[in-house]
């Protein structure tokens, strides 16, 4: 394997502790992303330091999980976790352990990761240190738990899940022992928090390999993980595959397609506590999910209406990753309506609440059912959206 370079910032850290008598290494997906040739996006860095002394040897550091050995050192306005070498304590909510103890050995703290992928560390001046063949794991693309797989998961069962989204992120298979550990396991995932499910959920939608994803329901997991979808999508699942492989790389639009079977798509999604923003998307693109991308100005300016421009161009992706030719039309139509700055909503109307009231208005039904149906006959016909035109027609209604 070749010799990885360093960041200036990582190697900066490395040289610092080793001058003062300490190992630096880096390690975990960082380490493994540079062997396959990926510019690792962040740099974790392990060490024989105590987290007093990372705290004297750097000026700018906080404390991220002091009593986990994680210090955080702060160089050119970016963060780099430094974490003391530790062996962890019994694992009592298959999550996280009870307590840790730290080490001078850099063997024992490897011998805690999940997957030999993940547990090579790497300095200048001792190179790899790989005691579970992870550079041959990867290069025959591998995902092999470190040391007995079972213990691993019954650890933290949410590396199980990690376990199928690496999978999906990198193309490889998981190995055969860690996958019946796996298998044997899934029921564990129950103990994990739906925030963290909902994380690896994203990233595993978000993969390149996502013709992988049927891992996810074939192990088991996701009958642990929701019954409902775990049965909607293995009625349909040649079809929920091929969608959202299809799907642009947006997390709305991939759980909507995942969930788009289920019952009760409301009571489903609330399982994983998505802020609001994503979960009305959602929820709109599901309602939407069974009409057709109609290519005429008048129906895409309903649609933007109805679900926001942004959620309604997501409409259009959602319905060519289903095969739907018209959509591709129907977005182009939705860039001119755009383009042209039609209006679609309230907000875009050339006469307001206040504008009514002017004239005689009274706040109330009324003046809500006078703006609505102003706002039907601009999405009708753009023109009409001036105030003296709408003014009038507003007059007008009133006398009826």
């Amino acid at each position: 394997m070749n010799d990885i370079i360093l960041p200036a910032d990582a190697a900066f850290i490395i040289d610092s502790l080793r001058k003062n008598g300490f190992e630096g290494h880096i390690v975990g997906g960082c380490v493994r992303d540079a062997i396959m040739g990926i510019i690792p996006h962040d740099y974790d860095i392990t060490t024989s330091a105590m987290p007093e002394d990372v705290k004297k040897i750097f000026p700018h550091t906080f404390d991220t999980g002091i009593k986990h050995g994680t210090v955080t050192v702060v160089l050119n306005k970016t963060n780099y976790e430094v974490t003391t070498f530790r062996v962890d304590g019994a694992y009592e909510d298959c999550r996280h352990p009870k307590d840790v103890s730290f080490t001078k050995d850099i063997h024992e703290d490897l011998l805690r990761r999940d997957f030999t992928m993940n547990a090579i560390a790497y300095n200048p001046y001792d190179g790899y240190t790989d005691i579970f063949g992870g550079a041959d794991d990867i290069k025959n693309k591998i995902i092999r738990g470190v040391g007995e797989p079972e213990e691993r998961f019954r650890e933290d069962a949410l590396r199980m899940l990690r376990a199928v989204r690496f999978s999906a992120q990198l193309g490889f298979d998981i190995e055969e022992k860690t996958y019946k550990a796996l298998v044997e396991n899934a029921n564990l995932i129950k103990n994990i928090s739906p925030e963290r499910i909902r994380e690896e959920l994203t990233k595993l939608l978000l993969s390149k390999y996502v013709e992988r994803l049927p891992i996810l329901w074939q192990s088991g997991l996701l009958k642990y993980i929701s019954c409902d979808l775990y049965e909607s999508v293995l009625k349909n699942e040649e079809t929920v595959v091929k969608d959202i492989k299809n799907c642009v790389k947006n997390v709305p639009a991939l759980f909507s397609l995942l969930t788009r079977f289920v019952p009760d798509i409301k009571k489903e999604l609330s399982k994983y506590r998505f802020d609001n923003k994503t979960l009305k998307e959602i929820l709109a693109l599901n309602e939407a999910m069974n009409r057709e991308a109609l290519n005429n100005e008048y129906d895409v300016r309903v649609m933007c209406c109805k679900m926001g421009p942004e959620t309604a161009r997501l409409f259009y992706k959602i319905k060519q990753a289903m095969g739907q030719n018209e959509a591709f039309d129907a977005e182009e139509t939705f860039d001119k309506v755009m383009d042209r700055g039609d209006c679609v909503s309230l907000k875009n109307l050339a006469i307001s609440g206040k504008d009514l009231a002017g004239i005689g208005f009274k706040q109330g039904k009324e003046m809500g059912e006078t703006l609505n149906y102003l706002l039907h006959e601009v999405l009708k016909t753009p023109s009409l959206n001036k105030r003296e035109i709408l003014i009038d027609m507003a007059i007008e209604k009133s006398k009826k």
